[in-house]
């Protein structure tokens, strides 16, 4: 049977198709005013369900935009504030820049700059063992005297 959904919307056993007096003109149902009531209503509900549904997705995408806007917002400010510290800090409060991008490269300079510095703390160029001047091990202890000799015979 074809058109099953519109007969159970109409509640009807079956549809009834008119094909003219003498069979000349295409199959056609006649409707009621009632029955094309009951049709509008129900593409009507339909419409609205799926308006309702795509409305309400609409709304949670734009709350979910505003909130990601928001944290981006926040992280922009106190990436700002951040950098603005750091220019403080590193003595370049007076040479910053219009926008975060060019202080922080502001600061990439400067760092570069004390990197290649030389002009730092003394840095040790050794393996950290000092060498015995005198004979000592550790600065202290003498193998010559007789209690280390005796030790050593002892290890043998």
């Amino acid at each position: 049977m074809k058109f099953t959904r519109i007969t159970a919307l109409l509640g009807l056993a079956q549809l009834t198709f008119h094909a003219g007096v003498f069979g000349t003109q295409k199959p056609f149902a006649k409707l009621s005013e009632e029955e094309l009531e009951k049709i509008e209503n129900a593409l009507a509900g339909l419409e609205s369900e799926g308006m309702a549904e795509e409305l309400e997705s609409t709304k949670q995408s734009l709350s979910d935009a505003v909130t990601n806007l928001e944290v981006v917002k926040k992280n922009s400010e106190e990436t700002a504030q951040a950098v603005e510290a750091a220019l403080e800090t590193a003595g370049l409060k007076e040479e910053a820049k219009e926008s975060v991008v060019e202080n922080i490269a502001l600061l990439g300079e400067k760092c570069k700059e004390f990197g290649g510095s030389k002009n730092r703390h003394s840095v040790v160029e050794n393996d950290g063992k000092e060498v015995s001047e005198n004979g000592l091990i550790g600065g202290f202890m003498n193998p010559e005297d007789e209690h280390n000799k005796l030790l050593q015979r002892v290890k043998k």
